[in-house]
């Protein structure tokens, strides 16, 4: 098992197929992890070899994997053998046409109030792409800030709809 990143997902699979798999390796682009120190300790703990400022290459095998090349920043390459490959990256936003549109940005993201409006008058964001102070960025709370931009917004739309629609146990 071949996971490639360094950030929670990446930590959070080699956690979970650590117990499962022959044998678990984690490479990472760079030294330092974006991932929970305390993850990454339990990771460092297990029998995971952790290849740092390293890339995946290549993904090897013809319609099944059979391993991967690593080339390292130092410029040597490794052939590791592998029955499966994890790609637990992350992505950098970005906001193509958005940026043109007046939005108030704080570098790929755009700022929004607790409400998640921006500073235009009916333009809502919510989740990856959503900035404010104190966010933590969690699919969890990207969740919660489509909630709550969709009855901010409705409100908008309609100024007769109510901002919380209620439980849906409420509906029998």
């Amino acid at each position: 098992m071949v996971i490639v990143g360094g950030g929670d997902s990446a930590f959070d699979w080699a956690l979970a197929l650590q117990p499962l798999a022959k044998s678990v390796s984690l490479i990472h682009r760079r030294d330092k992890f974006r991932a929970h120190a305390a993850t990454v300790a339990r990771v460092q703990a297990l029998p995971v070899e952790i290849i740092v400022n390293a890339e995946v290459t290549e993904i090897l095998g013809d319609g099944k994997v059979t391993g991967c090349v690593v080339v390292e920043k130092s410029g040597a390459t490794r052939t590791m053998p592998a029955d499966t490959v994890v790609a637990a990256l992350g992505f950098t936003a970005d906001l193509g046409p958005l940026a043109e549109w007046g939005l108030t940005l704080d570098k790929r993201h755009i700022l929004v109030d607790s409400t998640t409006a921006t500073n235009l008058p009916r333009v809502y964001a919510a989740g990856d792409i959503a900035e404010y102070p104190g966010k933590v960025r969690l699919i969890a709370t990207g969740f919660g800030e489509a909630a709550t931009a969709v009855n901010n917004a409705a409100v908008a739309i309609d100024p007769s709809a109510h901002l919380f629609p209620g439980h849906s146990s409420d509906n029998g």
